[in-house]
């Protein structure tokens, strides 16, 4: 079974196969040894995994795509906590996924923020949109594929709020996919941009580079090189949390991150992105292998390569992490 690009609802009763079917596609990223039936789940390269991630800290994000008017008065086209809501968390996660270069987003209802992925009609008619700051993704996953390119394929199995976005609907049941797109036509014809703003149709979005400040990488004397333990990294005083990056599959793909952060901090220099310095490090690690990474002369045997998108989200995690004219 093929998965075309667009967006993809996969549906099905519980204990039926749904989540299961999802973890696999984020586990095709990576090749697998033929033999072990793993192989048999083909992704692209570039799919990155989605979720709300409450507690999260964020740093000069444009969340405004999807969360604005804040009663606060907080500026959403840059925005920043150390302790994220479900839903600006899961649209930072997204944005972030987005500008690093995903193709495909793969997201869960069970690890997602409600608020974030939708609002029925009665919703809507009690709390009209001029006083609801978020712009649910129902909403916006349709202009993200038609204007940005990005697919999703979403699990959701107790809702059908998504189906008039969907471009195709699989149904699970005993493990086994069906194509149920037209089923799904029939309970739900309208199309998805009926009774919607003309503010949804549209994903308009400012990419604007954030650079990180070398102080913000460096905050003690004689810092001590980055250490991965666990799920976490010890970096720059603080202690990174990557337990919420699921495509992060093996240990030593941590220890990689963590040798990486002292690269980048090493590169930083005030005037470069963080998309460029980890293009950077990609670079250097296409040329000269995970060797560059280490300390040391010759390969430490403990280093596994990450993608660029777990760079990112480990970067991105730092509490203290300052971006130049913010």
């Amino acid at each position: 079974m093929g998965i075309p690009e667009g967006v993809t609802i996969i549906v099905g009763g519980g204990y039926h196969g749904k989540s299961t079917l999802l973890r696999a596609i984020e586990r095709g990223v990576y090749p697998h040894v033929a033999g072990d039936g793993r192989e048999w789940v083909i992704s692209r390269a570039d799919a990155v995994s989605i979720r709300a991630e409450d507690g999260r800290a964020v740093t000069g994000v444009n969340i405004s795509p999807f969360i604005s008017n804040l009663p606060s008065g907080i500026d959403t086209r840059s925005f920043s906590t150390t302790n994220a809501s479900g839903s600006t968390s899961q649209a930072t996660n997204l944005v972030e996924a987005i500008d690093a270069g995903a193709s495909t987003l793969l997201i869960d209802e069970d690890t997602s923020a409600t608020n974030f992925m939708i609002r029925d009609e009665r919703m809507r008619t009690l709390i009209p949109a001029d006083r609801e700051p978020i712009t649910p993704f129902v909403d916006r996953v349709q202009p993200i594929f038609t204007e940005l390119g990005v697919s999703t394929i979403l699990v959701a199995g107790g809702s059908g709020a998504f189906f008039s976005a969907a471009d195709r609907i699989i149904s699970l049941d005993h493990y086994v996919a069906h194509d149920v797109t037209n089923e799904a036509r029939k309970i739900a014809p309208e199309p998805w941009e009926a009774g919607r703003n003309s503010s949804s149709l549209v994903f308009s979005y400012d990419w604007a580079s954030r650079v990180p400040t070398p102080s913000s990488l460096v905050r003690e004397v004689n810092q001590k090189p980055a250490k991965s333990r666990g799920t976490t990294i010890l970096f720059a005083g603080e202690t990174i949390d990557l337990s919420a990056v699921t495509q992060l599959v093996d240990p030593a793909q941590n220890q990689a991150i963590a040798r990486a952060l002292d690269r980048i901090t090493a590169l930083a220099d005030g005037r470069m992105s963080i998309r460029d310095l980890i293009l950077t490090v990609e670079g250097r690690i296409d040329t000269d292998g995970l060797d560059w990474l280490s300390p040391f002369n010759g390969h430490p045997g403990h280093l596994a390569r990450p993608r660029h998108y777990e760079l990112h989200a480990a970067l991105n995690r730092l509490r203290g992490l300052c971006l130049t004219g913010t």
